[in-house]
């Protein structure tokens, strides 16, 4: 075990991204609206000198850092290192950091932790230092290759690092060990900015002022912050050419039309004022892992994601808004073994201006969105998955409100999926536990149309060519002449074909639902796929109908 790759771990981190007092308040730092930790000026009382030599010679010898000057700062009780520099992946990329913040390193401490005779998952801890502070880091790749990327980051902060006695190796999961050995107050990042760039793909950027992880220990996080959060894409001549040749001829040709902003935009932002994700917990996932064992289906509780919530989420396409959020929210994600059990997210005060996808050269496409209410359109929506185990009943709902353009909802239910029963069927040496089983119990989709209808057709003859009006028009009848030979499978495909084709004329609302009169097990539902696909609507009772 060597001690030294978890006090490179922050360090490698951060160049992996770019190439290829007592530890302060952690609770202050959990508050979405507190400061950074970075922006107070922090002092450890009664603070001791570092040996640099001694903790720089933990470190792999290929690794060891260079550095111009360290000295002890009274004021601060800190060990200041100046112009410290890191060579990452056998000298091809190196990382600067201006200035490193020591604050009570205990040298002793990682003598112990190297002392001990293997890694008990219980083994006491070690406080390794109190804090560390990086101030003005960036990465360089030392190759000469334009599509590496790069990487500054203002300030990172390593809040009170602790680690068990005998490190972070032993028997099972290995990242079981680590995520065991290793507890941190908080890791803190200032003013991050981060590009990545690669061959055939759109080149990501990311940044954000303020980022923090706080209250890592135990498989648990106690919060997630991050503040005016910012991911840019920005599509490439290689990234385009790549989509061109996946998407084939017909999608190409979408591409250099006048609709490509909506599948391959040339710039792109999204903004978050504010995220918070908390209670993380996979706890219960880690216990096993310790042991080097897999979690039986029996086991619950092992993993919970908490709760999520960002503020103020704006797109930019270009210049343009073209979406913003006021917030999203994720009130429950809950696991039952390794199935999500209990999972909701909201969105509220959503607007969008779909017009920000078109390129201001395309007039007539502005034209026929503005005359259709796209650069205005608002609305809200939540998506919800429940999944009692011990009923075995499960349920997912979405829906979603467009006012002015289209409102859409649709719920599913299964049965058949007790947790003891799955469980039984993989002792049993089932391949696929869901499918043999689950059942289908029902599905209903509502889509009610405004002007959705009108905007499609209007936009399709854009790259079709004609009018909107006259490509409506045709629709119904080409869908009925399509569907004439299908209904003579199953005579209830006529009376699909007709509701559909009634819903693109005339608009109104199309209702599909299926509600068998007892549940249809997904074998059934399999084997009659296979063998008489034209009995589906028959086995499900499905109906298609029309509502003006």
């Amino acid at each position: 075990m060597s001690v030294s790759r978890n006090l490179m771990a922050g360090v490698a981190a951060l160049a992996l991204i770019a190439c290829g007092g007592d530890g302060g308040d952690s609770r202050q730092a959990a508050r979405t609206s507190a400061a950074s930790p970075l922006e107070a000026t922090f002092s450890l009382k009664d603070g001791a000198p570092v040996d640099v030599e001694a903790l720089f010679a933990l470190f792999p010898e290929e690794a060891q850092p260079t550095y111009d000057s360290a000295a002890f700062d009274d004021d601060l009780g800190a060990t200041v290192v100046t112009n410290l520099r890191f060579a990452i992946s056998d000298g091809e990329s190196e990382v600067t950091i201006d200035r490193a913040e020591l604050f009570g390193v205990d040298l002793e401490a990682v003598e112990r932790i190297e002392a001990a005779d293997g890694a008990a998952a219980d083994a006491p801890f070690e406080t390794v230092f109190q804090k560390v502070r990086l101030i003005g880091v960036s990465a360089e790749c030392l190759e000469d290759d334009a599509e590496k990327p790069g990487m500054t980051i203002g300030g990172v902060e390593f809040d009170m690092l602790k680690m068990r006695q005998g490190g972070i190796d032993g028997a099972g999961d290995e990242g079981a060990h680590f995520f065991n050995a290793v507890e941190m107050a908080g890791l803190y990042f200032k003013d991050i900015d981060v590009t990545v760039r690669e061959p055939d793909a759109p080149t990501i950027s990311f940044s954000a002022p303020d980022l923090r992880f706080v209250d890592m220990a135990g498989g648990k996080m106690n919060a997630m912050i991050a503040k005016d959060l910012e991911y840019g894409l920005v599509q490439t001549e290689q990234s385009l050419e790549s989509m061109r040749k996946v998407l084939g001829p017909e999608g190409a040709a979408f591409l250099d039309g006048p609709l490509r902003g909506f599948v391959a935009p040339d710039t792109q932002r999204v903004k978050i004022k504010s995220m918070e994700w908390r209670g993380i917990d996979f706890s219960g996932l880690l216990a096993w892992g310790l042991r080097g064992e897999e979690p039986p289906m029996t086991a619950e509780k092992l993993i919970d994601l908490g709760t999520f919530k960002a503020v103020d989420l704006e797109t930019f396409v270009g210049n343009k808004r073209a979406a913003s959020v006021e917030e999203t929210t994720m009130s429950a994600a809950e696991f039952t073994w390794l199935i999500p059990s209990n999972v909701r997210m909201d969105t509220k005060g959503a607007f969008y201006d779909f017009t920000a996808y078109i390129p201001e050269t395309e007039a007539a496409a502005l034209g026929v969105m503005k005359e259709h209410g796209l650069d205005d359109v608002t609305g809200d929506g939540y998506a919800e998955w429940t999944w009692n185990s011990g009923a075995g009943e499960a349920k997912l709902d979405y829906v979603a409100n467009m006012n002015g353009l289209a409102d859409f909802s649709m719920q599913a239910a299964f049965s058949g999926l007790k947790l003891n029963d799955l469980a039984a069927a993989q002792a049993d040496g089932e391949e696929n536990i869901l499918l043999s089983n689950g059942s289908f119990d029902s599905f209903s989709l509502t889509l009610e149309d405004e002007t959705a209808l009108d905007a499609i057709f209007a936009l399709s003859a854009l790259q079709m060519g004609g009018t909107g009006e006259d490509l409506r028009q045709s629709a119904p009848a080409m869908m009925r002449l399509a569907g004439v030979q299908a209904a003579q499978f199953n005579p209830r495909i006529s009376d699909y074909i007709n509701a559909a084709a009634e819903f693109i004329g005339k608009g109104g609302a199309l209702d599909i639902m299926a509600a068998p009169a007892a549940p249809v097990s997904f074998v059934s539902l399999q084997s009659t796929g296979v063998t008489a696909p034209q009995t589906l609507p028959d086995v499900l009772d499905l109906k298609i109908t029309h509502k003006e």
